[in-house]
């Protein structure tokens, strides 16, 4: 499970790498374009720039989903471990709940 979320997070890390390259190379092109033409070159710039706002809000909307999954195993999965060990341990993991609550409650009135 743990695994699966890494891998995911690895996606998410390499599309966001793969945007940032891409908008490196559109920035390349739209100075090569300026340099040769005017209102030809604004016209491709503009193309080109729609193309690549439709590019990030795919990939935008590609990584929340992939982190709303993520996100989802990691509270499936820390629930299954909480409710195993309430049923293999329960004075113990309860001792913890407590001992954590206290930490939280001092820290936070700091």
């Amino acid at each position: 499970m743990a695994s699966d979320t890494a891998a995911t997070i690895q996606d998410i890390q390499g599309d966001l790498k793969q945007l940032r390259e891409d908008v490196g190379r559109l920035a390349q092109q739209m100075t090569g374009l300026l340099a040769d033409t005017g209102d030809e070159a604004l016209d491709e710039i503009k193309g080109r720039m729609r193309e690549l706002r439709n590019g990030i809000n795919g990939t935008m909307a590609d990584a929340s989903e992939r982190g709303r999954e993520a996100f989802g195993e990691v509270t499936d999965t820390l629930g299954e471990a909480v409710e195993s060990s309430l049923r293999e341990h329960p004075i113990t993991t309860v001792a913890l709940a407590v001992g954590l609550g206290f930490l939280c409650g001092t820290a936070w009135r700091r």
